[in-house]
């Protein structure tokens, strides 16, 4: 046993001394993770706008889809799903979930800052079809789905659902609505009996200085009568806006009464192309088209409505609207002197 021990012992140093004259160089330790460039290339997105489409645009918007397409719609459930340090450390290294972090961190500390002048409106996409509304008067969400989406529950006067689906909602930021006595809008939610914000028929409201109709649309031939539109008046102190949001709306004319001309006219990008033409030129004339509902992560891909962006931009450029245009995740827009401009550094 003494023996096969020594033995061992000069085995090891003949290995070492082998090793130590060898010419081969020593490799250099493996460098740290690379910086993760997903947050350069969100600011650069948003050093452009989508009223203005050109080459650092369409270079930022190559580099996101490139990071979506690495994420599966089961890898993006599970971290929704996954423990605030799990879900960190996947923002900090998962090229995708940066851009998805970093755009909410933007939209919401803008929200909470931007203070708005009096005859203007700041509109902000967050994500999939969720967007922020701000006038001097008050500021309110519509499809806001996120996983941070509570963080904004501080900021909003009421909030507005278009049907119940989860990539149009989010549970924790009703609930903090609910707790807070602030307005959720919808055909489906419900407080308790007899609650004044929900209706599955044409309905009107006036929230402080802001004023909502609604009308019920069909999702598909299956789901009729199933998501609410929700035209809302943003009053003269917001520049007299009228912005509608649409939902999943599968565009049936007849079933789109709209009260006042409109301004901003917020699309989901129909599965059945073009049926979004239906509407716009159509039962509404809006001077901006939103295109919205593209790169929906938690989507399997395009056959469940994870639109890429080159086709949103397709589908934008063949709407009946001169200014159809895809905004994305972060983005803010001004409306003043009824006209959209790009968000002022």
């Amino acid at each position: 046993m003494k023996t096969n021990y020594i033995g061992l012992i000069f085995l090891w140093l003949f290995l070492f001394i082998a090793c130590s004259e060898s010419d081969e160089p020593i490799p250099p330790p493996e460098p740290p993770p690379s910086e993760n460039e997903a947050e350069k290339v969100m600011e650069q997105l948003w050093s452009t706008s989508c009223l203005n489409y050109n080459s650092p645009r369409e270079k930022a918007f190559e580099a996101i889809q490139g990071y979506a397409d690495l994420c599966s719609d089961t890898y993006f459930k599970n971290y929704l799903k996954s423990l605030d340090a799990a879900a960190g450390n996947r923002e900090k290294y998962d090229p995708i979930l940066t851009c998805y972090k970093v755009s909410f961190d933007k939209v919401v500390e803008e929200v909470r800052s931007t203070q708005v002048e009096n005859g203007s409106t700041v509109i902000w996409m967050l994500y999939n079809m969720g967007y922020l509304v701000k006038t001097p008067d008050g500021c309110f969400g519509i499809d806001i789905c996120h996983r941070y989406a509570e963080q904004l529950e501080p900021y909003l006067d009421f909030l507005c659902v278009t049907h119940n689906h989860s990539d149009h909602y989010s549970t924790e930021l009703i609930n903090q609505m609910f707790d807070n006595n602030k307005p959720v809008l919808s055909n489906y939610l419900k407080k308790g009996e007899g609650y004044a914000y929900t209706s599955s028929s044409t309905s009107a409201y006036t929230i402080g200085r802001f004023t909502v109709t609604t009308n019920i649309n069909d999702h598909n031939t299956s789901l009729t009568n199933f998501v609410t539109t929700f035209q809302v008046d943003c009053g003269s102190n917001g520049g007299n806006l009228v912005l509608m949001h649409v939902g999943d709306s599968n565009y049936k004319a007849s079933q789109y009464h709209v009260l006042k001309p409109v301004n901003v006219f917020m699309a989901r990008y129909a599965p059945n192309a073009l049926t979004e033409n239906q509407v716009i030129g159509e039962v509404v004339t809006p001077e901006y088209v939103f295109l919205s509902h593209i790169l929906e992560l938690a989507h399997a891909g395009v056959d469940e409505s994870r639109w890429p962006i080159a086709k949103g931009l397709e589908r934008a450029s063949q709407l009946n609207c001169r200014n159809a245009v895809l905004p994305f995740w972060g983005e803010k827009l001004i409306w003043k002197n009824n006209q959209l401009t790009k968000e002022r550094k």
